[in-house]
């Protein structure tokens, strides 16, 4: 192994493998300078083109790919961690979504989907599927796994090698034809009946307002469906704008953007209630720290409420303000190592003098605030 390629794989300490197969094996890893949390690949069956061609893209929909290894036949991809559920996840706690929360997914898939069907050569994913995009706690769709993605080589007549998810694969992906954009759009127009329905279109065919849309998509003929996804985002878009006339009677059409509101509503809940695991205390899910905490912020609040006159009142919210933000610093919440100057850095003593200038600058600050209202 390069000694290069060594030394930046030791960066990254495994902390939990999360799945293992015979083709990828897809470990959670830290780094030792950053601290930041990342997602490790080892895949034994790859295009490293794809992850090269990936690496060079921006975009919010899809993981960033930070590093890629050639290592004895395998391909070692280090890329963003995201936190979130899986639509799959979503659908199998809340049975199926509103069509309006569909239709916003598929809009943000149709965006990264345009990117990748637009690079030199194209980019196949052909494994789109519910358990393969992540919605993030902010609510941002992310399209992952691109494990079994091709490049689109003109001139080739079929794939050289059968792939994809049973259910969701198009026709052409059991050897009819060669792949392209328009069998990543077989696989929404699947995973939208699924979605809004909860089945898929072989059980029971959506009849709301995605109906036309998922039967165009899912046309056995490649020819029939839509050619890009640009087509296709144009028709989402013209639903959820209510631009068209829709098939439904208005009361019905009304009674169903209604719902589908809701559900869009519940899914932010879900979203926001995820976020208290962001508070230090509560990120692990330990019961015994989430207790612990909770009584040191429950008396936090209780020292605010002690005071004789308004003087005291506002030195105990500096005091307060204080501690909190001392705990928030050597938490790091938010990941605020690394936005932080000096204290990202990965030298360690330059680390350790960023704490200790931080702590005295929160210090000082609140000892000037303190002695003013003294």
């Amino acid at each position: 192994m390069n000694l290069d390629i060594e030394y930046s794989l030791s960066l990254y300490e495994e902390l939990k493998s999360i799945y293992s197969s015979k083709k990828v094996e897809i470990i959670l890893v830290q780094n030792v300078h950053d601290d930041r949390v990342y997602i490790k690949k080892i895949l034994k069956e790859y295009t490293k083109d794809v992850y090269e061609s990936l690496q060079n893209i921006r975009s919010i929909y899809t993981p960033k790919i930070y590093d890629i290894f050639e290592i004895n036949d395998k391909l070692i991809v280090i890329e963003e961690f995201i936190n979130g559920d899986t639509l799959q996840t979503i659908l199998e706690e809340k049975g199926k979504l509103g069509e309006e929360v569909v239709i916003k997914y598929m809009i943000s898939l149709c965006d990264v989907l345009d990117i990748i069907h637009n690079l030199d050569p194209p980019v196949i994913h052909r494994d789109i599927k519910p358990s393969n995009i992540i919605i993030s706690n902010d609510n941002v769709l992310k399209l992952i796994d691109f494990d079994i993605a091709r490049t689109y080589k003109d001139g080739e007549n079929m794939d050289t090698t059968l792939l994809g998810t049973k259910g969701y694969a198009s026709p052409e992906q059991f050897g009819f034809d060669q792949t392209d954009c328009r069998s990543d759009i077989y696989a929404m127009g699947i995973m939208m009946n699924v979605l809004s329905v909860g089945k898929h279109t072989k059980e029971e065919i959506s009849t709301g307002v995605l109906n036309d849309i998922i039967k165009k998509c899912t046309s056995i003929s490649a020819n029939e469906r839509y050619q890009n996804v640009v087509e296709l985002k144009k028709d989402l878009e013209n639903k959820i704008s209510k631009k068209i006339n829709l098939s439904n009677s208005e009361p019905i059409q009304k009674k169903l953007l209604k719902k589908d509101s809701t559900k869009y509503d519940d899914i932010k809940k879900y979203n926001e209630e995820k976020m208290i695991r962001k508070i230090p205390g509560f990120r692990r899910g330990n019961l015994l720290f989430m207790i612990t905490s909770s009584m040191w912020y429950l008396f936090l609040i209780i020292g605010l409420f002690v005071f004789k006159n308004q003087s005291e009142f506002f030195a105990n919210i500096t005091v307060v303000v204080m501690l909190l933000a001392l705990q928030l610093l050597y938490a790091n919440f938010l990941n605020i190592r690394v936005k932080l100057p000096i204290i990202r850095s990965k030298n360690k003593a330059m680390k350790i003098f960023g704490y200790w200038l931080y702590s005295i600058v929160i210090f000082f600050i609140g000892g000037i605030i303190l002695n003013y209202f003294s």
